[in-house]
């Protein structure tokens, strides 16, 4: 069996020859393979600026070839811009091979990319793009939208020129459409944008605007615009568009039968369109030139102008103008009487009318072809699209219905456990209000077990030896200093003992009222003389009269004889308790100061922590450590603090600060 020289083949074979002969192809394909990450990306815009090129001299395969290469090199390296960029080269390939419906495909995929990239400017020139080709398939409504969608690009970018361009087709748009109103807006919008930035395409819409107010039969409005286009196009030497002032001049002037001016203007524009080889625009002139030879019987000079005209037609295979020259040689031969000629004339016409219709029918069988296709493509990726977004509402549907589930299993959960952890909070708090209670049930009986006890039986063993008769009354009035210290003692004892024991309950509450500190000093000193005295210690008040606080007056006696009573406690033979004052604005500082033995500073932050604390006084007084707890609570009771400085061997000061009484 022979083997078979495919298609594929051939196109290798082609591929392979391009790589030898061109150097091109051999530069892209090292640009390829060196394209493997992000920093890469200017190896893609090289390729483009070449694929261009390639394009340029109509290379068309090659071009497709390395655009598809280099799109999945792109893609690849996720370089959005640089990918659209190479699908808008696909799509002008296909657009100049007459593929509109793989161009506009491929410009629908350039405008996804450059939306990924936010890349303006490409999907403005992509909807400028598609909006030509909705044109040329006769879709002007499409175009027009395109367009409108390029415009707010442009205007986000201030892109004035490309701006200035746009309306200026939409203004064409719109004029086919015979839509005069629509036209004229954007056709003055597009001049107002191109005078302040006097662009060289001013004299061009000028022009365009003339002819939409020649069409609306405004002809008055027509002349003032041309005759200004006139002014711009000469100042710009732009002789194309000085060929069309002169042709839209002639052609009002035609229209209102004015033979000889219409000639004059279409002379110069015949004269002008063909110095800068604007053949069609030479051809029309020639044709409106005999028609008007024909009106005006200058039957030869018409002649002349026709056979020039037909020529050109032919060569550039015009049929419109060709329809037009042998409409007007069939007048022409009538006009001369040689109605033979005429019938002649108008049977080629009729024929190549014919040919046309034929022609025009595959165009547009060709187009309907088209914009089926294109329609039963969409329709095809709007039902896939559809399906998926079915498929993707059940998979969301399961998704929320397995999280609703779950939040709820978890939510349930969470119950559980808060009141799993609520329950052993609550018997942890039980366990510890039981403790305490038991703590202060202990604390209680190991006081009035020991220490109360031993002051009661003290007295107890006393009075009864006086009961006996087993001291003499002067031995008893001897022993009368030591009774009435530790009747003292005792009643601290029980006073410390009843307000500790309602602190444990909380039922500790202050009741603020305007009191003296001075009064309540004074007598604490009488009830602490006795003991002060048989220490040998000295009490002194320096507080003046009417110091005035605002507290819980009760409160404030017990503080002041537990600090007072610990200060004597702490002190020997010869040393002094003084009660001082410093004003602190809105409040008061009473400081309750000892020449005592003073406290280690390992002892300093046992004083007031929630453990007791307590040690042997200087003639080994005992206590229950409750004292300064005591204190300390029942002054922040009452808005105030308490604080201690200490020197080993100097003594101690306990200041206690509370409001003033305003």
């Amino acid at each position: 069996m022979k083997p078979t020289f495919t298609y594929y083949s051939m196109i290798w074979l082609f591929y392979l020859l391009n790589n030898v002969c061109f150097p091109q192809q051999k530069k892209l394909d090292s640009l390829l393979s060196t394209t493997t990450n992000i920093s890469d990306s200017s190896n893609v815009d090289i390729a483009t600026q070449m694929i261009y090129e390639i394009t340029q001299d109509e290379k068309f395969n090659i071009a497709l070839f390395y655009s598809d290469k280099f799109i999945d090199a792109s893609r690849s390296i996720k370089y959005n811009k640089g990918t659209g960029i190479l699908y808008i080269e696909k799509a002008n390939i296909f657009n100049l091979t007459d593929r509109s419906f793989k161009a506009m495909q491929s410009y629908d995929m350039a405008e996804n990319y450059f939306l990924a990239a936010r890349y303006h400017k490409g999907i403005a020139v992509i909807n400028n793009n598609k909006s030509i080709i909705e044109h040329r398939l006769g879709n002007p409504e499409k175009s027009i939208n395109h367009l409108l969608k390029a415009n707010i690009y442009y205007e986000k970018l201030n892109d004035s020129i490309s701006l200035a361009d746009t309306f200026n087709n939409l203004g064409n748009i719109y004029n086919t459409l015979k839509q005069f109103d629509y036209a004229k807006k954007y056709y003055k919008k597009s001049i107002t944008i191109k005078r302040k930035h006097r662009l060289k395409t001013l004299g061009s819409t000028l022009n365009n605007l003339a002819l939409t107010h020649i069409q609306n039969k405004e002809t008055d409005s027509a002349i003032t615009i041309l005759n200004e286009a006139l002014i711009v196009n000469n100042k710009q030497k732009d002789n194309r568009n000085i060929a069309g002032s002169y042709s839209a001049l002639g052609k009002i002037y035609l229209g209102q039968k004015k033979y000889r001016k219409a000639k004059e203007y279409f002379e110069a524009s015949m004269y002008i369109g063909g110095k800068v080889e604007y053949t069609s625009r030479l051809i029309k002139s020639k044709h409106t030139l005999a028609f008007i030879a024909i009106k005006t019987g200058s039957l030869d000079e018409a002649e002349e102008f026709l056979i020039e005209a037909r020529a050109k037609c032919r060569e550039l295979n015009s049929i419109s103008e060709l329809l037009r020259n042998y409409k007007y040689a069939a007048q022409l031969d009538s006009a001369r009487g040689n109605f033979l000629g005429a019938f002649e004339w108008q049977k080629k016409r009729h024929k190549l009318l014919k040919e046309e219709s034929k022609e025009e029918k595959r165009k547009n069988v060709k187009i309907t072809e088209q914009k089926l296709k294109k329609e039963q493509e969409q329709q095809r990726l709007l039902d896939k699209q559809l399906l998926n977004e079915q498929i993707a509402k059940e998979k969301l549907f399961r998704q929320k219905i397995f999280t609703y589930i779950a939040i709820s299993a978890f939510i349930v959960a969470l119950i559980f456990i808060f009141f799993i952890i609520k329950s052993r909070l609550e018997r942890a708090k039980y366990i510890k209000q039981l403790n305490q209670s038991n703590q202060v049930k202990n604390k209680l009986f190991s006081i009035i077990s020991h220490d109360l006890k031993n002051e009661i039986h003290g007295l107890d063993n006393t009075l009864n030896l006086l009961r006996d008769n087993l001291i003499s009354e002067k031995e008893f009035k001897e022993f009368l200093p030591l009774l009435s210290n530790s009747t003292h003692q005792t009643s601290i004892l029980l006073t410390n003992l009843l307000n500790w024991s309602k602190s444990q309950m909380n039922k500790l509450k202050a009741q603020p009222e305007h009191i003296d500190f001075h009064n309540i000093i004074q007598k604490k000193f009488i009830f602490f003389q006795s003991k002060a005295s048989l220490k040998g210690v000295k009490l002194v008040n320096n507080l003046a009269q009417g110091t005035r606080i605002y507290a819980d007056e009760d409160m404030i006696t017990i503080v002041t004889q537990n600090l007072i009573a610990n200060a004597i406690k702490f002190c020997n033979q010869g040393d002094t308790v003084t009660i001082y004052k410093r004003d602190k604005g809105s409040l008061i500082e009473i400081c309750f100061q000892d020449t005592g033995i003073g406290i280690p500073k390992e002892s300093m932050d046992k004083l007031f922590s929630e453990e007791t604390y307590t040690t042997a006084g200087t003639n080994n007084e005992v206590g229950t450590g409750l004292g300064l707890k005591i204190c300390k609570e029942m002054i922040n009771l009452n808005g105030g603090e308490i604080t201690v400085t200490s020197t080993l061997g100097q003594g101690s000061i306990f200041c206690i600060t509370l409001p003033k009484s305003i």
